[in-house]
């Protein structure tokens, strides 16, 4: 027989095993949930499980459970539907806002997984709503359904499913970087950072896409004629900072980006001849991502806004979040009086103000969105905080080694393959324009727009270089990039010979007197040390620069 104490030591022993093994999943069931036909505004729904989940630093999730409409307006969803399936009738592709991956560094909790706003339009029923799913302190998963605005006499009951979660491993950072350096090849592309992020950019209206959708109120149907391809690229430009006559970036000259303005400049009014003008930034992170979307993303970009830019009201649009230039842009660079603001999907008026920058000055600009457990972004200007904006997920779909459109429904798990030549044909670049050959004409939905905006507005700028992380960065990681560079963002170029002050490639008295001139004058060639701020220090650097040699 055991003894009493070896059963307790037992059982202790087993308690501990449990507990190491840890609780790597949970559901929350909302079986039986209803949402009543008779009011427009129903109270939310929230259900909570009954088991927990460990604290991790990651986590997956998805909610398709299986409904059914009521009311006198249910046959409009039918019966025994995945909730997937309903959303697709609304919007082609919508489906993917049902799952998702979350990084969730340092593995606390409670924590947000995702607030999803959706909303749609289907034979003239508007529904909006809120899904909120999170892992709460106790560690038990919840689900809510909030906001719930719809018609009368339209229901929705739950007849199975609900909301899985697990935890996961996420997979380290990766950052994608662009130098401009003639062309929008990435520095990857390019050799320089070979283990840089698969992030890949090109012109919207690259004609290899095929046609381009309309202009306002025509957004899903292409023009006739068709809207003209490869103004983007002939409406900017490539060249050094001092060619268009502009200071150098932190002591050195470099090739730059002149953007488009954001219309065609032959037609400016027309918007269906907007909606092409921009560049495509595809993530390309699907490979190793698991899901369509980036919920926790940064960029950052060296920018120089010109004076005539700068008069603007709206100097340039930095993010159009829509896959392909749909409406007006999510984030600008606006003036309010002489100060120069930036937001991102939140009103103009709660803009964050960017201090010390002006006319003709290179600054870099940063916003760190984590849009899954925040809904925030966090603004940055040379590193240094100035204030919070709105924050959301961007579109990341397709894998460059097995390519599928956006038409992932309960009978088509996977979503349909593009056909290899179709693929080759864009240039192994998912098109911003092309819909699915079959009856869900679902896009790629794979594209993040910059420099866009379908209403027109904004200016040519100057951009040196730009950064894209998939995850949002800390206020620590930002801090540490500091100001603009000529060298890049993450991946520098080499440091070359700073005392090479005139780029002439000989370390003269020259580069001295050139310094000297231009230290006199507040030059901002003359930030030396590039800490946005020209003082004796950048003299002193400088000389002991000089006096090294190269």
């Amino acid at each position: 027989m055991i003894s009493l104490s070896s059963r307790v030591a037992l059982l202790a022993g087993l308690c501990v095993g449990t507990a190491a093994m840890g609780q790597a999943t949970t559901f929350v069931d909302t079986a039986g949930v209803s949402i009543s036909s008779l009011q427009t505004n129903p109270a939310d729904v929230v259900r909570t499980g009954t088991t927990t989940i460990d604290a991790n630093g990651g986590y997956t999730f998805n909610f398709n459970p299986v409904v059914s409409g009521t009311g006198f307006l249910g046959g409009f969803v039918g019966s025994n539907i995945p909730l997937g399936d309903v959303l697709n009738s609304f919007v082609s592709g919508q489906h993917r806002i049902l799952y998702g991956a979350v990084r969730n560094p340092g593995a606390g909790v409670p924590v947000n997984l995702d607030i999803e706003v959706v909303g749609g339009s289907f034979s003239g029923i508007d529904i909006a709503l809120t899904l909120d799913y999170k892992v709460r302190a106790d560690r038990r998963a919840e689900v809510a359904i909030r906001n719930i605005q719809k018609p009368f006499g339209l229901g929705l009951r739950v007849e199975s499913g609900g909301l899985n979660v697990a935890t996961w491993t996420p997979p380290a950072a990766k950052v994608s970087e662009w130098h401009f350096d003639g062309s929008l090849a990435s520095v990857q592309q390019s050799g320089l950072a070979p283990s840089s992020g698969p992030a890949r950019m090109r012109y919207l209206d690259d004609a290899a896409f095929g046609p381009i959708l309309g202009g306002v109120g025509d957004e899903l149907n292409y023009p006739n004629p068709p809207t003209p391809t490869g103004v983007t690229q002939a409406q900017s430009s490539f060249g050094t900072a001092a060619s268009f006559g502009l200071p150098a970036l932190g002591g050195g000259d470099d090739v730059v980006y002149r953007t488009s303005p954001p219309r065609n400049l032959a037609d400016p009014t027309n918007s269906a001849k907007s909606r092409g003008i921009g560049l495509a930034l595809w993530p390309n992170s699907r490979d190793f991502w698991p899901e369509d979307r980036n919920g926790q993303w940064t960029m950052v970009w060296d920018i120089l806004i010109p004076a005539a830019a700068w008069n603007a009201e709206y100097p340039s649009p930095l993010i159009q979040d829509n896959h392909n230039n749909d409406s007006d842009a999510d984030a600008f660079l606006r003036k309010n009086g002489a100060a120069l603001t930036f937001g991102y999907q939140v009103a103009t008026s709660a803009y964050a103000t960017l201090p010390g920058v002006s006319a003709g000055q290179w600054f870099r600009l940063a916003i760190s969105s984590d849009g899954y457990r925040t809904k925030q972004g966090r603004v940055f200007v040379n590193g240094s905080f100035v204030g919070t904006t709105g924050g959301d997920w961007v579109y990341a779909s397709c894998k460059s080694t097995d390519p599928r459109w956006g038409d992932v429904s309960s009978t088509n798990l996977a979503g349909t393959p593009v056909a290899p030549a179709t693929w080759s044909g864009w240039g192994q670049f998912p098109s911003p324009w092309a819909k699915s050959p079959n009856a869900a004409a679902a896009p790629m939905a794979a594209t993040i727009c910059l420099f866009s905006d379908l209403l027109g507005r904004g200016e040519s700028i100057y951009v040196a270089n730009m950064a894209y992380s998939d995850e949002a960065m800390t206020d620590t990681q930002i801090a540490a990039l500091g100001g603009p560079s000529w060298r890049g963002i993450v991946h520098l170029k080499p440091a070359g010979c700073a005392a090479d002050f005139n780029a002439d490639t000989v370390v003269d008295f020259f580069d001295y007197l050139d310094f000297v001139a231009a230290f006199s004058s507040n030059d901002p060639t003359a930030d030396f040390n590039a800490d946005t701020v020209i003082d004796f220090f950048d003299y002193l650097d400088f000389v002991a620069g000089f006096s090294g040699g190269c």
